[in-house]
């Protein structure tokens, strides 16, 4: 490997792909070993998708042993039917997150709800992602492309059929040994769909913005209503009897400091939710930005610039990475540790080194579940009265059942909202 170009490629791509790799597997650690995680539509396909970057990072990091001259033809197959299946299910898979978000948030889906469209969110992205890579495979698509074996004609610079049949050539029959059509079957199998991808996200994001926004416009009428010394509702009194009846400590005043306190709670919401939708559209371009210019040029037959090559190496292997960051950032802002390598240090202890934890370490540092449905249930109860039914903000902004432990002190101080029952009162 003579080219320096090359070098810094494959030297880049070992280590973004390594560090994508580790953040898929944190992230199916925490998914698999929480029952509050593994019960949620949304925990599921974040793991689905974490399983698809495992398996094309890995790939990636040993692409060398799959391609020429250390490879042959059957190593390259396989490579290449992993990258595509693994990319385009990880693609379609990135829309039904997409999809769960839109439902819940603007539509006010419930889980429930949810789980009767789990089967074409969760199987349709694995049907379409082995559909095409098994046509490519029977069609001979899969062949050595730049940094990796994927769709491409061989050689290189053969004439395809297409050309030949518009007149584009002298010749009478395509000289392409494989892949013969290969620059159109990589829209036609990857790319097109790329960018639809990337178009729906950016669609989907635009109108969760304008929702979330809406329904902050909503609630802060109803956090003045709530803090004025009006005399209580009669909906509020039968909050107030009620849980009163069910647990005998709740009276009318926690009910209204509860009422005041989820105005500062949702407002904290709304942002991390706009956050979340920054980081993923950020985390999708910055992945697959630099691989789509370099097709391009390749596609309209001009040279790729050799700096091409190393950048599109090291941010096409990152994927694991930014889900990782955007999947543990609430986490990693509640870890008590000094340092950032620190906390670093901690995550991956928790996640994948968790055999050699304490028991009691661990729950400290997630929260409790009692804790979780507090504060859970307080947001549920204000965002339903600012006119969004059974939002599920916390399954959305930060992954887990440890979603709001930047939130719970809020809760905490001075409530005496404790018991599930009163919580489900108040919910009401």
């Amino acid at each position: 490997m003579s080219n320096p170009y090359d070098l810094a490629r494959s030297i880049l791509q070992k280590i973004s792909c390594t560090l994508s790799a580790t953040g898929s597997l944190m992230i199916t650690s925490q998914v698999l070993r929480k029952k509050a995680n593994r019960v949620k539509l949304q925990q599921r396909i974040l793991l689905a998708i974490s399983f698809c970057d495992f398996c094309t990072s890995t790939v990636w990091v040993f692409t060398d042993l799959f391609m020429p001259p250390r490879g042959n033809q059957r190593t390259c197959d396989a490579q290449g039917f992993i990258i595509q299946f693994g990319n385009t299910s990880n693609m379609m898979l990135m829309v039904a997150l997409q999809v769960q978000y839109l439902l819940i948030i603007k539509y006010g889906w419930s889980e429930t709800k949810m789980k009767k469209l789990e089967p074409f969110l969760l199987i349709l992205p694995f049907c379409f992602g082995t559909s095409t890579a098994t046509a490519a495979l029977s069609l001979k698509l899969f062949n050595p492309a730049n940094w990796d074996c994927w769709i491409a004609p061989y050689p290189d610079e053969c004439t395809s059929s297409y050309e030949i049949s518009h007149g584009n050539s002298d010749l009478e029959v395509t000289d392409c040994v494989r892949g013969d059509n290969a620059r159109i079957f990589q829209w036609a199998f990857f790319f097109a769909l790329l960018w639809a991808v990337a178009v729906f996200c950016i669609f989907v994001m635009i109108m969760i913005t304008k929702s979330v926004e809406k329904a902050e416009r909503k609630s802060a009428s109803f956090s003045v209503n709530a803090n004025r010394p009006n005399r209580p509702t009669q909906t509020t009194r039968r909050h107030s009897i009620q849980a009163l009846n069910a647990d005998g400590r709740l009276t009318l005043t926690d009910v209204n400091v509860i009422q005041r306190r989820t105005g500062r709670i949702e407002l904290v919401l709304t942002t991390r939710v706009k956050m979340q939708c920054i980081l993923y559209a950020l985390g999708f371009f910055v992945v697959w930005g630099f691989p789509t210019i370099a097709r391009m040029i390749q596609l309209f037959g001009g040279t790729i610039h050799p700096i091409l090559l190393p950048l599109s190496g090291f941010f096409v292997g990152s994927q694991g990475l930014w889900n990782a960051m955007i999947y543990f950032r609430s986490k990693y802002s509640t870890l008590l540790e000094d340092h950032w390598w620190q906390k670093l240090w901690r995550l991956i202890k928790l996640n994948l080194l968790f055999c050699f934890e304490y028991d009691g370490e661990e729950r400290n540092d997630d929260g409790g579940e009692e804790n979780d449905h507090v504060s859970s249930s307080i947001a549920r109860s204000f965002l339903t009265r600012a006119g969004a039914s059974k939002w599920s903000f916390f399954q959305l902004i930060g992954h887990g059942e440890n979603s709001d432990d930047t939130l719970r002190s809020d809760v905490q101080a001075g409530e005496s909202c404790r018991s599930d029952n009163i919580c489900h009162d108040v919910e009401q």
